[in-house]
């Protein structure tokens, strides 16, 4: 199993090398390939892993030079719990470049845990028209749903990311808690 693992990793930084310099977003061709991966790979198997992290890495990059600083910038924001620094970043970013899916989705983020949901959902909401196959903004959504003490949409937008990325045990624990949940409502 440790053999298929190493060969399934192999193929997939393969795949990412024999396509080009990892200066991407959600347009990025090798993204197709890895989809294909996530959604056939065995649950908690390492090339599930692998396709999952080389989708982030690829949404991860902005278009531009200009863009990678921000978003860098942004992200590290996060991590340091400047959100308002956070949303001023990402807010440029956007407006520098209004179709990198990943901008918004890193604001409706920052939006999240500032408690902004309805600032949160309108740019999930835009993630997904740039990238309709973005599992973290449809799980963010439906995490922003569940905040909202809205169980059927929540339950409604966790299905769909799962539907887009099986590999998500915390999203598939939470949707599961939430049929329970409505079963007994309806009882």
């Amino acid at each position: 199993m440790a053999g298929l693992a190493r060969l399934c990793a192999a193929a997939l930084f393969a795949i990412t090398i024999a396509s080009g310099p990892v200066l991407a977003d959600q347009n990025d061709k090798r993204l197709g390939a890895l989809f294909e991966v996530l959604l056939n790979a065995a649950p908690g198997s390492p090339e599930a892993m692998v396709a999952q992290q080389q989708i982030w890495s690829l949404w991860l990059q902005a278009p531009t030079a200009t863009g990678r600083i921000l978003m860098a910038q942004g992200v590290d924001q996060m991590q340091t719990q400047d959100l308002t620094g956070a949303i001023k970043t990402f807010t440029a970013l956007i407006e520098l470049e209004p179709d990198f899916a990943e901008a918004w989705n890193k604001r409706a983020t920052v939006y999240f845990l500032m408690g902004l949901y309805p600032e949160s959902l309108a740019d999930i909401d835009e993630t997904l028209n740039l990238e309709p196959r973005h599992f973290g903004a449809q799980s963010g959504q439906g995490l922003v749903f569940d905040a909202m003490k809205e169980p059927e949409a929540a339950l409604q937008s966790f299905e769909k990311a799962l539907s887009l990325n099986p590999h998500m045990p915390q999203i598939e624990s939470r949707a599961e808690q939430l049929r329970a949940e409505l079963r007994a409502r309806q009882l």
